[in-house]
């Protein structure tokens, strides 16, 4: 006979978003499950040390002050600080092809830094740490088979034919969420026929706790300011998104040839680059759920919404989506309401889906006006950014914005 467990809401996906939403649901009294493929061990295991830029995890997130402030309140936030991280002040952002140039600093908001870059293992790590000592049965190294739903009660089937019941199932198992497609919520989605290329590399130059980023005519480039356990700040992660054929050509380079086009494109801002990590690629597709939940089922962060990588708010996002739910289970809580409450789902829903629409609408538009070549767009781009640039009120206010601090 099966196994079976029964719990007030199970989370399916221990990532970021996923663990850190079981941590806070079961500080709020739920009893609350988590499924993740990956084992705890592995997670839990400190990464061999290593010298240079191998030391650096490929995929790293630029944490908002919003999102810190969230994993503060979950108890983690001072784990993820002990460890490697990068606090950065300053933004720069300008158009390769003319001179339109935009300015962020942290100083003008009275803000100690415009946000954080982190590898993401570190932040899983610190979660799965507080995990530990949560009331949170973390279901390691299993995946979800089967879906069901039986009037008031969702089941899981596990791959080893554990059964795991529920009244509220929270899907934060990814982009290609099977959870989304078993219950049969629609996504519009779109290639934006980029690939993003991602490495971590060492400049001749330090970064000045900067992040800078360069568009172009068939993408954006940019380098993210990281550090090294000892504090060497010539560290940078790179997210270079161009068009297909393009991000091939520079993915089959040889190190040499690759770090060359790397400091022409950057145009040398940080001097040479003297060492570059293993490059990886992947496609970039947009991707939205018409409706983030179903009865019992609630989306959140990439099994929900995914965009372009050029603003680095994809994180983010997703602890938007985790605050939000928080926010509206501890008042179904406190109102004696099950999880599964449809009007409950439905203010997650709404206060969530308008503003990643916006978010997204933005990215779309900022792509796209920077992929047009045409003359007077050009000029009307170059002119529009220097005009922002000595703008302060509305420049501080969109800073603000990315910032998460006018939420």
């Amino acid at each position: 006979m099966s196994e079976m467990r029964c719990f007030d809401i199970v989370v399916v996906g221990g990532g970021m978003i996923g663990s850190a939403l079981a941590l806070g649901l079961s500080q709020q009294g739920w009893q609350v499950g988590m499924v993740e493929t990956s084992v705890r061990d592995a997670v839990m295991a400190s990464p061999e040390p290593a010298d240079g830029v191998s030391a650096f995890e490929p995929r790293v997130s630029a944490i908002s002050a919003a999102s810190q402030t969230l994993l503060d309140t979950l108890g983690v936030w001072s784990s993820v600080e002990a460890g490697r991280h990068c606090p950065y002040r300053k933004m720069t952002v300008w158009d390769g092809d003319g001179t339109g140039r935009i300015s962020f600093d942290a100083a003008e908001l009275h803000a100690p830094a415009l946000g954080t870059i982190v590898e993401n293992r570190h932040i899983v790590r610190a979660l799965f740490g507080a995990l530990e000592n949560s009331a949170v049965e973390v279901i390691d190294g299993a995946s979800v088979a089967a879906f069901s739903q039986e009037g008031e009660v969702r089941r899981l089937t596990l791959a080893d034919g554990t059964l795991l019941e529920s009244a509220l199932v929270i899907a934060a198992d990814g982009a290609q969420s099977r959870l989304r497609q078993w219950v049969g919520l629609p996504t519009r989605e779109w290639d934006y026929g980029q690939e993003a290329i991602v490495c971590t590399v060492r400049t001749a130059q330090s970064h000045r706790f900067t992040a800078w980023q360069r568009f172009s005519p068939t993408g954006p480039l940019a380098f993210l300011p990281m550090l090294s356990e000892s504090g060497d700040d010539h560290y940078c992660s790179i997210v270079w998104s161009q068009d297909t054929v393009e991000a091939r050509r520079l993915m089959a380079l040889d190190d040499a040839r690759f770090c060359a086009e790397l400091e022409t494109a950057i145009e040398r801002e940080l001097g040479s680059v003297v060492a570059i990590s293993r490059r990886f690629s992947f496609p970039l597709r947009q991707r939205h759920a018409k409706d983030y939940v179903a009865p019992g089922v609630v989306l959140v962060g990439d099994a929900a919404h995914t965009i372009h990588p050029l603003a680095g708010q994809g994180a983010n996002l997703g602890y938007s989506d985790v605050r939000v739910l928080l926010q509206e289970l501890l008042r179904a809580r406190k109102a004696g309401l099950q999880p599964d409450e449809a009007l409950v789902l439905a203010r997650y829903q709404r206060r969530r889906k308008a503003d990643n629409l916006a978010m997204m609408a933005a990215m779309e538009g900022f792509k796209q006006l920077f992929a047009r070549d045409e003359l007077p767009l050009r000029w009307l781009r170059n002119a529009g950014m220097r005009w922002l640039n000595e703008l302060g009120p509305v420049k501080h206010r969109i800073a603000a914005e990315a910032m998460g601090l006018n939420h």
